[in-house]
């Protein structure tokens, strides 16, 4: 009579574990069908580098290299807007790397904070896309060239409902 229940239980489990929401990370998710090029706000926790770094951006198609230093910050993001609408509950494993060459940019913001906007371009990811679906501490995070930082959201996005819209 054990058996039965255990075998129930196990498969019960099993049938959960492989639906999509319970599955999927809705971060990793959301980036998965991002484009390199597009913009991207996000607002989160933040937190600004005191030095500057050193990044390469590859062409994919040609293959070349550019070297570039930048200052950055990093984000634990609460609400990302790219390609629709994505509300997500902030781990410290869903992160975010903003880079500027500019510091003048960021002159008015505090080392760290919260619920500003930020805006820019995405210019790819730590390991490829494939780096942010390997697992937690393993890097992968998206890469954003900043460019705009308000106190309000994008214009033109209803926050309150996604764009992407999940049967």
């Amino acid at each position: 009579m054990l058996i039965p229940h255990i075998l129930r239980t196990g498969l019960a489990l099993l049938a959960l574990l492989w639906t999509s929401p319970v599955w999927a990370d809705a971060f990793v998710e959301f980036f998965t069908k991002q484009k390199v090029g597009q913009e991207i706000a996000v607002t989160g926790g933040f937190r600004r580098f005191h030095y500057k770094r050193r990044f390469y951006q590859r062409d994919h198609r040609t293959g070349e290299v550019q070297y570039f230093d930048y200052f950055g910050l990093s984000m634990v993001p609460t609400t990302i807007i790219g390609d629709g609408t994505l509300s997500i509950v902030a781990s410290l494993f869903d992160t975010m790397l903003f880079v500027y060459a500019d510091e003048a940019l960021v002159n008015d913001l505090p080392e760290e904070g919260e619920n500003l906007w930020f805006t820019g371009t995405l210019i790819g990811y730590q390991y490829g896309i494939n780096g942010i679906t390997s697992g937690a501490l393993s890097g992968g995070d998206p890469y954003i060239l900043l460019k705009h930082i308000s106190k309000e959201p994008p214009p033109g996005h209803n926050l309150l409902q996604s764009q992407n819209p999940q049967p």
